[in-house]
């Protein structure tokens, strides 16, 4: 928030950045421009505020992001004010930050519905319905459902040290939902998206019924028919060329006119 900072700030955004404050207390509402959005960046510097930070949470394609943003003043020590908020940015084919959404640090859903709607808004109509499957099986987890399987559904553990057999993973899943009400998986990264299935990244965290807390990431790819899932394999997060390989061998072979 230096003084040298704006004319970095102004390469940063589109002239057309549009920016939908959507926390339900301190809302600014929606704005559309630059000159708008560097005024609100000065009126945080007027007030005190000298630091902002970002970490990063979930990414979908090369162009939308959902970081959580802190700002802080010059008292950096863990009691003194400061500001949370969720974050979905969008990029622009220029490298410039195109819109910005700011959701309560604590809703985290609503922020995630708007990170995945705006990345199938972007997909071609046999992708987008993929997508929305996978989405939907994810939810269903969050809601503490089991999600909706194909007759032939199967699946493949190949994480190390770990691995279940073939045609447990739905019954574990089950027992963990009894076990883990609180248990809540968000797709973190997408690797691949194709019109039958997907790699993503997942990060799950949930408390056991002994009060300890878990947090943990995986690569799954999942594949669907229809609005079902009709395949999953997982993997070690550490393992995502070999999902992506695998991925690829899992694609039905492309029909050739004769």
């Amino acid at each position: 928030f230096a003084a040298r900072s704006w004319p970095e700030m102004t390469e940063l955004l589109a002239n057309d950045v549009f920016v939908d404050d959507r926390r339900p207390v301190v809302s600014s509402g929606m704005q559309h421009g630059r000159d708008v959005d560097i005024a609100n960046m000065r009126a945080l510097a007027i007030i005190g505020v000298t630091s902002m930070t970002s970490t990063l949470i979930a990414t979908r394609g090369e162009h939308l992001a959902l970081s959580r943003a802190r700002m802080t003043g010059r008292d950096q020590r863990p009691e003194a004010f400061h500001t949370e908020v969720l974050d979905v940015v969008e990029i622009n084919a220029d490298n410039q930050i195109a819109a910005h959404i700011a959701f309560d640090a604590n809703d985290t859903e609503s922020a995630f519905e708007e990170l995945d709607a705006r990345y199938l808004a972007g997909q071609s109509t046999e992708r987008a319905h993929t997508w929305s499957a996978i989405v939907e099986a994810y939810a269903a987890i969050n809601r503490g459902q089991l999600f909706s399987l194909t007759t032939d559904f199967e699946d493949v553990d190949h994480r190390r040290g770990a691995a279940m057999a073939p045609g447990d993973m739905i019954k574990f899943l089950g027992s963990a939902l009894e076990q883990t009400p609180d248990l809540t998986i968000h797709i973190a990264a997408v690797h691949r998206l194709s019109p039958h299935g997907a790699i993503v990244t997942h990060a799950a965290n949930g408390t056991s019924p002994n009060g300890f807390e878990a947090e943990w990431r995986e690569v799954s790819i999942l594949m669907v028919d229809g609005d079902q899932v009709q395949r999953i394999e997982v993997f070690d997060e550490a393992d995502l060329g070999a999902a992506v390989a695998r991925f690829e061998e899992l694609q039905p072979p492309p029909h050739h006119l004769e």
